[in-house]
């Protein structure tokens, strides 16, 4: 199983790769109309219910069977700790406090103000951390070709609060043009983890902050530690109620200014029932994959970081 997805990565991200615009997109588009068309018959009696239903089947079956053969066997590899070899460290509130601790004075040192960047940079620099770093995050490299693309329907995506997503059907990356220049960054270097073949969220989290965290670009580091530090402050608020206020007022004005101006650009386009109706498809979709925790599995980075932060990341 781990010698067929770079086969197939490599093949699918060449062809796409021919194309500026994203397959997945287009392919998404005229997936939703031909269904329409199905039920459109249907409704006005120009096919059976029978053939309908064979349709339909035939179908569904096809797009499954292409989604586990394209990307979704990554489902069923070894995980963060069998590739790595390290030992998982336990997870619980006194571990979870010396590490929001050490990590919040790790982003205050890290904090950078910046506004623009060049975003093909960032790709080229995250391109040589992913090549730096590959055998000891045990992953295959080149494994393809990673070009972000824009997405088709971008309006509608940012209606929802979806940042990036990778399309699984002709392996390429998307990322949101309408994201902050301070958060760029890490939301490609997690975009590009699947690429790599990291279905788990949580893992892409980590991939995505440890591969950042390889470069000489101060704004790209900074990126990793705030969008990171999300995770941390909910896992703080949820663990260790009595003490989260004082944990996080620890966190310097700055960077709490850059958390708001990231929540509010995003609140000021989204749409509440997409993007509530989004969460819970997706929630859905992790948990038919095998994620138990669903859409919580973003924030189970942490844990991952608690037990691999002292072997990756060198202060």
């Amino acid at each position: 199983m781990q010698h067929i997805y770079p086969a197939v990565a490599i093949i699918l991200s060449t062809l796409s790769g021919l194309f500026p615009f994203s397959l997945y997109d287009l392919f998404i588009l005229v997936a939703s109309l031909y269904l329409i068309v199905l039920i459109l018959f249907l409704i006005f009696r120009k096919t059976s219910f029978k053939k309908f239903l064979y349709s339909l089947i035939r179908f569904v079956t096809m797009l499954v069977v292409w989604f586990y053969f394209a990307w979704g066997i990554s489902y069923f590899r070894e995980d963060f700790y069998a590739k790595s070899d390290l030992k998982e460290t336990t997870f619980d509130a006194e571990n979870l406090k010396k590490f929001v601790i050490r990590f919040v004075a790790d982003a205050n040192e890290a904090y950078v103000d910046f506004d623009v960047m060049d975003r093909a940079g960032v790709r080229q620099d995250l391109e040589e951390s992913y090549h730096a770093l590959h055998e000891k995050l045990g992953i295959d490299y080149p494994n393809g070709k990673r070009r972000a693309k824009p997405m088709l329907f971008e309006s509608l995506y940012s209606k929802m609060g979806v940042s990036g997503y990778f399309g699984p059907f002709f392996n390429e990356i998307h990322v949101n043009n309408y994201s902050l220049d301070t958060t760029y960054p890490f939301t490609l270097a997690h975009e590009m983890a699947h690429q790599f073949g990291i279905a788990h969220e949580s893992e892409a989290n980590l991939y995505a902050f440890i591969v950042c965290m390889q470069s000489e670009d101060e704004r790209i580091r900074y990126s990793a530690y705030l969008l990171t530090l999300l995770y941390l402050v909910n896992d703080a608020a949820e663990f260790l109620p009595e003490e989260v206020d004082s944990l996080t007022s620890a966190i310097r004005p700055e960077i709490i200014a850059d958390l708001r101006r990231n929540r509010e650009h995003w609140l000021a386009v989204r749409n509440r029932s997409l993007s509530e109706v989004q969460d819970k498809a997706y929630d859905a979709y992790l948990k038919t994959n095998k994620v138990s925790s669903g859409r919580e599995n973003y924030s189970e980075v942490v844990g991952l970081l608690i037990s691999s932060y002292d072997t990756f990341i060198k202060k």
